[in-house]
């Protein structure tokens, strides 16, 4: 096995990734050596990578937290995976050991930090507890989307609704069709109780809606209000996921008197949130969500479950293929709110999948 490996590195903010040579480090006591086979490009990196997280005290450092890959060596006490296994790689923590993050050194001896988890590399040491066994019978080049998407947008669905009693008719709004809400949307579809509407202002991302089977499409609240023939938004529940406090604000403004809003988004550090607290009173629900409030081990297998119930077309989930070089194009392209999840690819024979 090789000794050195290239990953996309963030050296300062606003600035492109560069791609260096790194040595591979000394597994310790939870660590995970993987073989990275795809990565999904999130927003999460995007906004670390311009500065909307605030001042980053440990550059230069790694990026990447959803990826799928190949364990190439266990470090002690990892009893959760082995060698030669297939495993998802995710930021949020399950069962195992909880290791100290990874420090990798250039080729020239400089030091790169890393966290529990990281993907935009060809291989990554990797916290025992941040990877899980791959769910079976889903495209390689799809299976990323578990170690994030899927696991917040149709994770703060199952979270909000398993356990509750639907009526016919109980109405969804749906904010934001990205990976996150994409993944809400199509887990909310296998619950027949709901009635959904879809909210995003991208075109390319409206007609994806649509290729999924979604009838109630919008570019806006408003363009709803005036399409509908309800005269009242009174949605039972909103998930929003379009990143901005605006949509959050329009996500607990559209919601019921005894209605729900789950936002995942995570907007610009700074950015705050304005609501009428007399809302409150009359009974209105908000909450945020960190990576879906599930177990990832059983959340995994039953959001697998019910895309499968659903017929999900994963294709159509998934965006553009960018090799590693090319991940600032992917990072591009999620910035201009293209269509589909962005996925990092390391070896072709992944895009065959």
């Amino acid at each position: 096995m090789t000794d050195t490996f290239h990953a996309a590195v963030l050296t300062a903010l606003n600035k492109p990734l560069e791609i260096w040579e790194l040595k591979i480090p000394r597994l310790e006591r939870g660590q995970v050596l993987v073989k990275n086979l795809a990565s999904g490009i999130c927003r999460s990196q995007l906004m670390e990578s311009t500065g909307m997280r605030g001042e980053d005290k440990w550059l230069p450092h790694l990026l990447g937290h959803e990826g799928v890959g190949e364990v190439q060596a266990v470090g002690p006490d990892v009893t959760k995976v082995q060698q030669g296994d297939i495993v998802v790689t995710s930021w949020i923590p399950g069962d195992g050991i909880q290791s100290s993050n990874p420090k990798y050194l250039t080729t020239s001896g400089n030091q790169v930090n890393s966290g529990s988890a990281t993907t935009f590399s060809e291989f990554s040491v990797v916290s025992e507890n941040r990877v899980f066994p791959a769910p079976q019978g889903f495209p390689m080049s799809f299976l990323p989307q578990f170690g994030c998407a899927l696991l917040t947008g149709g994770g703060m669905v199952v979270s909000t609704l398993n356990g509750k009693i639907l009526q016919k008719g109980t109405r969804v709004l749906v904010l934001g069709f990205g990976g996150v809400g994409t993944a809400a949307a199509l887990v909310l579809k296998s619950y027949p109780e709901l009635e959904i509407v879809i909210i995003e202002k991208s075109v390319d991302r409206q007609q994806t809606a649509i290729d999924h089977g979604f009838k109630d499409v919008y570019s806006s609240i408003t363009n709803y209000s005036e399409s509908n023939k309800y005269q009242e938004l009174n949605f039972d529940y909103c998930f929003e996921s379009a990143g901005s406090v605006e949509s959050i604000q329009t996500g607990f403004n559209a919601i019921a008197d005894q209605g729900t809003l789950v936002f995942a988004s995570h907007p610009p550090k700074g950015d705050l949130v304005s609501l009428d607290p007399f809302d409150f009173i009359k009974g209105k629900t908000i909450k945020g969500t960190w990576g879906g409030d599930t177990a990832p081990e059983q959340a995994m297998l039953e959001i697998g479950n019910r895309l499968s119930k659903v017929g999900v077309n994963y294709e159509l989930m998934t965006g553009p293929k960018f090799s590693l070089e090319a991940v600032n194009d992917g990072l591009s392209y999620l910035a201009t709110g293209g269509a589909g999840k962005p996925i990092l690819i390391f070896g072709a024979h992944i895009d065959a999948n």
